[in-house]
Formats: structure tokens, C-alpha cells, sequence
């Protein structure tokens, strides 16, 4: 018999069972030992109460983990893996996870459920879509090796701009800070990240980026991944400040190192030209940004 569980109610061997073996097989490996896994629910804010863990009798079989931020004043549940162990997949076991699930939400008076799933797996975004999520945007992993080409982003960067780093929390104080994103790329979750400002001649912020650095066992930065890059919306400019700032977050142009994306928002036209232009290109992984809207007489939380 399958039963559902908090898991606030489980063991910590129990939720590492249920998640190495939900997400066996999948196109990204996440195997996860105890202590692994504790630290990465710690450091990713997850709520456990708000998480859950399927069991065939005594033994763990799948999850949902799960989150909550307030984002723009509303209470947002992000669900940041869903996974069932395949002897078990296609037997109903993932839609009684996201019916606990989304009851959770309820009691907890979310008011947005966000998700992202992989592109390829047709049947799991047909079934967040039953439950009344909807694909909002695709998100994309590009990625180039390499220098850089001298003329990428515009180089050399005008005159009429000056770059200042932040921490990741003064970019989220911006006005124009893009909040709604996957849950991966809000600043809550890149406490090690690094940040830029982007601030126009008059010094009035007009642009911001989110990156991190990836080190090689000798301290050289091996890799460079963009997770948000976002000029002032209506700025005739913004090309300009798109520019500057990529030149920047993957600068010096002459590293030899891979330079990639993390969830990028498909609709980024502006930015996903600049990163063309400079030889950026899909890597083959894609996934959907998906949403659900909590219907106020489902909320019976606060």
C-alpha cells in the first residue's frame, strides 16, 4: 500500500532512500549521500513540512521537495525535484505525491506554485499541466568553451558606464530585480554567487547580472555560469547595458574556460542575441518554467 508522508515525519536515511532512488535513471545525476543531501536542503531553503516522501510499506519509493519565498509580496511554493523510483513510475505513485503536495500548499496559503521540468519528459509536464500548472517560459542551458573573441559583447566597454560588485542581496533590492524566475536562480539560493551593478554616467543602477565561478582543484576558474543578466526595462540602451555586463561576468576574454547558462529564460531575446552573437549555443539540455496560479478559496492557510 502507498502511503504519504511530510517529510518533517521521515528519517534523514529515509528522504536520501526515497531521493536516490526517484531520481535513478535521469538525464542528470544527483546521487546523494545523508550528509549531501542535508546540507543541500539546508543551504537551498527547503521546508520539509512542505515536502513530501511516498513509501510502499516501510520502504521510501519517491518525493516532492519543496520550498517557499515570499516574492513580490505573495507567498511562492516552488517545487524543486519530483522524483518516483522506476520500478514504481507510471502507477499513479507521482500524481498522489502532487495531490499531497498541493494540499500542503493550501494549508499554507501559497498563492503561486512554480516548477521547472525537463523539455523531453512530455509526461510529467502533462500531468502538472491536469493539476493546473501552465509552461510560462523555456529555460536554457548555453554554453560555449574557450577564449572569448575580442569583439564579443561590444568590447571594449563604453566609457559611459561603470560596473560596481555587489553582494547577490543589493541586486535583489533593484526595482527592476526579475523575481520571477526558477527558484535556482533567485538570490536566496546564490548566497556563493557573485553580482555586478551596472550603473549609467548619471550613477542611477540600469542593470544587474548573477554568475558564478567554478574553481579547478589549483584555484583557476574553470568555468563561468550567467544565471540572471537584466537591464532596466524601456531603456533605449538596453543592449548596451546587456552588453556590459556579459563582458564582465565572462570576462577576461582570453580565459580558456567553459562560459555557460543556468535556466535562462527563453524570453530574453535581447540577451540570448548578444550571447549568439558572441558564440554561445544550446547544449542540448532545456527545460519548462511552469506555473500554477492558487485558486484564493483553495488557500485555508494564512
Amino acid at each position: 500500500m502507498i502511503t504519504i508522508k511530510r517529510m518533517s515525519d521521515c528519517t534523514f536515511a529515509e528522504v536520501t532512500k526515497a531521493w536516490n532512488r526517484g531520481f535513478e535513471g535521469y538525464l542528470i545525476p544527483i546521487v546523494m549521500t545523508e550528509e549531501r543531501l542535508v546540507q543541500r536542503l539546508g543551504n537551498e531553503g527547503y521546508v520539509l513540512s512542505l515536502s513530501v516522501v511516498a513509501f510502499d510499506g516501510t520502504e521510501p519509493i519517491g518525493l516532492v521537495a519543496s520550498g517557499l519565498r515570499t516574492i513580490g509580496g505573495q507567498k511562492v511554493a516552488w517545487n524543486g525535484g519530483t522524483g518516483v523510483a522506476t520500478a514504481y513510475r507510471r502507477q499513479g505513485v507521482g500524481r498522489q505525491l502532487l495531490d499531497h503536495t498541493l494540499a500542503l500548499y493550501r494549508e499554507a496559503g501559497v498563492e503561486i506554485a512554480t516548477l521547472e521540468a525537463m523539455s523531453q519528459n512530455r509526461k510529467a509536464i502533462a500531468l502538472y499541466e491536469q493539476k493546473g500548472y501552465e509552461v510560462k517560459d523555456r529555460l536554457l542551458f548555453w554554453q560555449r568553451s574557450g577564449p572569448l573573441p575580442e569583439h564579443a559583447f561590444s568590447a571594449p566597454i563604453p566609457s559611459d558606464y561603470r560596473v560596481r560588485c555587489v553582494l547577490v542581496q543589493e541586486a535583489a533590492t533593484l526595482p527592476f530585480y526579475a523575481g520571477e524566475v526558477a527558484w535556482q536562480n533567485h538570490w536566496q539560493s546564490l548566497s556563493d554567487a557573485q553580482a555586478l551593478v551596472v550603473e549609467d554616467s548619471e550613477g542611477q543602477a540600469v542593470g544587474y547580472a548573477l554568475y558564478k565561478h567554478v574553481l579547478n582543484a589549483a584555484g583557476r576558474v574553470s568555468a563561468i555560469v550567467l544565471r540572471q543578466c537584466v537591464a532596466q526595462p524601456e531603456r533605449r540602451d538596453a543592449r548596451s547595458i546587456v552588453n556590459v555586463a556579459l563582458a564582465h561576468v565572462y570576462g577576461p576574454h582570453g580565459l580558456d574556460c567553459k562560459r555557460s547558462t543556468f535556466n535562462l529564460r527563453a524570453s530574453e531575446r535581447l540577451l540570448l542575441e548578444a550571447l549568439e552573437a558572441a558564440g554561445f549555443g544550446p547544449s542540448g539540455i532545456e527545460q519548462v518554467y511552469m506555473v500554477k496560479q492558487m485558486d484564493a478559496a483553495e488557500q485555508t492557510g494564512p
